[in-house]
């Protein structure tokens, strides 16, 4: 191709046609520029398909650590919502000699522990990488850096405080006399029981216990996991693939929780309504004209539901089984029962 040009510039240089070979000469340098301005846009689409490429990836891979740590925080609430009950008992004199001594999960109430220990390996290589992601992914990466570094934060810090307290009582625990019966031979003697009944101590651990980890362990992980759903929920969507219907549930599954609800002692209506897909808590004023405060309502199964707040909450039924209220409890602090008017 080039020795063809050439030839062309060598016949109208010795036929004598100047005008023509510069205009010729001017023509060839413009397809050469053009040539080149194809091959740089080409270039640039490409390196612009390899970036949507890497910010696919990272993002997908952002979405199932989503899914993982929702995982583990929804483990860490079910896991709490057993300690609730308990705690309520304890704390209330509800639990006799007896049952103690028949009944070993009255005993382990703080003679066991759980972190959360959430990963965040992939979102740490998404924001290590960010340079590379596109720009109308900023509203996703904003949530997820409130999400990791202010929520995960205080998941952590709840985790450390409730390993640090596990580990300082399991240590004055091993002290006891009867602690070799119940870690070895897995029995509850009759001195271990009147601890666990009349202990002073450890009825202020316990105290303590549904304060820090009903309370603020338990309520850090709710909030966490309510974020990292909406999030996911996002990510779902932008990325077009399909949502995990244990994390984003179907709505026309939970219809049952729709209604609206009275507490004795309090004028305001409790009203659980539906909205896009999704189950929203609403406090309104006696005459129901004004909105007071509204939160994201997230049912765990048929009956149980963790909020609004850091309660934990169960529908309540009639012999055919139709709703006629919940309750929201968190051991002693929080017992409080709603009735369904409409």
């Amino acid at each position: 191709m080039i020795k063809f040009f050439r030839k062309i510039r060598q016949n109208l240089l010795s036929e004598g046609k100047t005008g023509k070979y510069f205009k010729y000469a001017i023509g060839e340098i413009i397809l050469v520029v053009i040539g080149i301005l194809i091959a740089l846009q080409i270039n640039n689409w490409n390196e612009k398909r390899k970036a949507s490429d890497f910010n696919i990836v990272l993002l997908k891979r952002v979405h199932k650590e989503l899914a993982f740590n929702i995982e583990k925080a929804n483990n860490i609430i079910e896991f709490y919502r057993d300690k609730d009950s308990l705690i309520y008992k304890v704390l209330t004199k509800n639990v006799s000699f007896d049952d103690y001594k028949t009944n070993r999960k009255y005993s382990t109430v703080l003679f066991s522990s759980r972190e959360v220990n959430l990963a965040n390996e992939d979102y740490i290589n998404l924001i290590d990488n960010q340079d590379h992601i596109n720009k109308d992914n900023d509203h996703i990466i904003s949530k997820l850096k409130e999400l990791y570094r202010t929520h995960k934060n205080e998941v952590d810090g709840a985790d450390n405080f409730t390993l640090t307290k596990f580990l300082a009582f399991a240590e004055r625990r091993k002290l006891n006399p009867w602690y070799y019966n119940y870690a070895v031979l897995d029995e509850r003697t009759d001195e271990m029981v009147n601890y666990l009944l009349n202990d002073s101590y450890y009825i202020n651990e316990i105290v303590l216990y549904q304060t820090r980890n009903l309370g603020d362990h338990n309520g850090q992980t709710l909030v966490f996991r309510n974020k990292a759903i909406e999030i996911y929920n996002d990510l779902s969507e932008y990325l077009d693939v399909k949502k995990d219907t244990s994390i984003i549930k179907d709505v026309k599954k939970y219809r049952h929780y729709l209604g609206t609800y009275v507490r004795k002692g309090n004028e305001n209506k409790f009203v659980i309504t539906e909205r896009d897909n999704q189950l929203f808590f609403i406090v309104k004023n006696k005459a129901e004209t004004t909105d007071l405060n509204e939160f994201i309502f997230y049912p765990d199964s048929k009956t149980y539901f963790t909020g609004p707040g850091n309660v934990f909450g169960k529908l309540l039924y009639d012999d055919n089984n139709e709703v006629t209220g919940f309750m929201r409890t968190r051991g002693t602090k929080v017992q409080l029962e709603y009735k369904k008017i409409k």
